[in-house]
């Protein structure tokens, strides 16, 4: 038994333990710094200094400006007019399992696959992907991650479109799916990743824009492999791992491919069924009106959003209870009452859980109070 301990760089100090057995322990200092927001919002989460770094134009993308009208195809593989493989040889130094590259602006990157594990993330502007030929646009601080089976293209971004590509070899994952553990969308995925079933092309796209956490988690992972701070192999799985964790917890607002749509459609009838029956609506209802059984449909809740029935309803409850709070005078024990809580002691302890203040507080502070909320999300 072991346990990992990162420290991100908040304005507070902040301590994030996970233990799963067979693991080391590991302690990560991340940097402390201050951070760049021009008045578009562009680059939020970043460094400043490190924004500029991005900005600058590469010679690939000089050449493009300079009048190249295609992709140079053997930056990235080996010369085929029929099929367009991005490869690992060409990108990751062979004793290496992770990297990270800019994305190339200013061109239309064209429909390809690689032989690795591609996480894109926008660090400011946006993206346009076409992925197994469905239209994505990503934001910024939002995030891909595609297996090495997907096909995608990407649409020629503007100056002002900043992403970065992760790089990364299948194998990397072994350690991060302990971290993740089971029963889950990501655990999931990165066990199609780590079989190369070729057939099980998958991505999954993480509106994470609002999550501090996460933002910060990367944005120390991007730091320490654009320094060259390669020798941290070991901590940046588990940074990743714990990256996966906190992106498993917003696993309900995951976007899966089409082909998992009937997965879509079933969790937004779960979140509508909760929303209007939040006070006393219970999984065994909920399954008889959709026609699952009660034990699938709870196993299908948890693999797609991460939570159980009973976790999303208090969620939903929760949020009630903070807009009552927020835009009404009613006591805090008949609000309580009102959104299903006959236990006030209790009610307290899950709105404190939540969002990290009382209900008291909540009140007080009001628009402030959901500004808190919101740079908490997640935790």
């Amino acid at each position: 038994m072991g346990c990992f301990l990162a420290f991100p760089y908040f304005s507070f100090p902040e301590i994030y333990s996970i233990v799963r057995p067979g693991m080391c322990f590991i302690i990560v200092f991340c940097r402390i710094q201050h951070f760049g927001l021009d008045h578009q919002g562009e680059g939020r989460y970043m460094n400043i200094e490190e924004i500029n770094r991005l900005k600058r134009i590469t010679p690939e993308e000089q050449a493009i400006l300079d009048g190249r009208q295609e992709v140079e195809r053997g930056i990235y593989g080996k010369p085929d007019p029929f099929r367009f493989i991005v490869e690992h040889e060409k990108l990751l130094d062979p004793d290496k399992m992770i990297t990270i590259r800019k994305h190339t602006r200013f061109i239309d990157f064209p429909p390809h696959t690689h032989n690795y594990v591609e996480f894109f993330y926008v660090v400011s502007g946006s993206v346009t992907h076409r992925v197994q030929g469905e239209k994505l646009t990503i934001y910024t601080g939002e995030m891909l991650l595609m297996n090495q089976y997907v096909q995608h293209e990407i649409l020629a971004c503007k100056e002002s479109d900043l992403a970065v590509n992760f790089i990364i070899m299948p194998e990397f994952f072994k350690q991060v799916k302990q971290m993740v553990g089971e029963g889950n969308i990501l655990a999931d995925f990165m066990m199609n990743i780590l079989q190369q079933k070729e057939s099980a092309a998958q991505y999954l796209y993480f509106p994470a824009a609002d999550d501090c956490c996460i933002q910060n988690l990367i944005d120390n992972i991007i730091f320490s492999m654009t320094h060259k701070q390669y020798n941290l192999g070991h901590i940046h799985q588990a940074t990743i791992g714990l990256l996966f964790l906190y992106l498993v917890n917003m696993a309900e607002k995951v976007q899966v491919p089409s082909k998992d749509e009937n997965a879509n459609m079933l969790i937004m009838a779960v979140k509508q069924y909760i929303q209007e029956e939040y006070q006393t609506g219970t999984l065994g209802e909920l399954a008889g009106r959709i026609g699952y059984s009660t034990s699938a449909l709870s196993r299908l809740i948890k693999k797609y959003t991460g939570l159980n029935f009973k976790e999303m309803q208090a969620r939903q409850r929760m949020e009630k209870a903070f807009g009552l709070l927020c835009q009404t005078a009613k006591p805090v024990s008949e609000i309580a009452l009102e959104v299903g809580y006959e236990n006030q002691n209790f009610f307290y302890k899950r709105f404190q859980q939540q969002f990290g203040m009382t209900p008291y507080e909540a009140r007080k502070n009001g628009k402030y109070a959901v500004k808190q909320i919101r740079q908490r999300k997640g935790r």
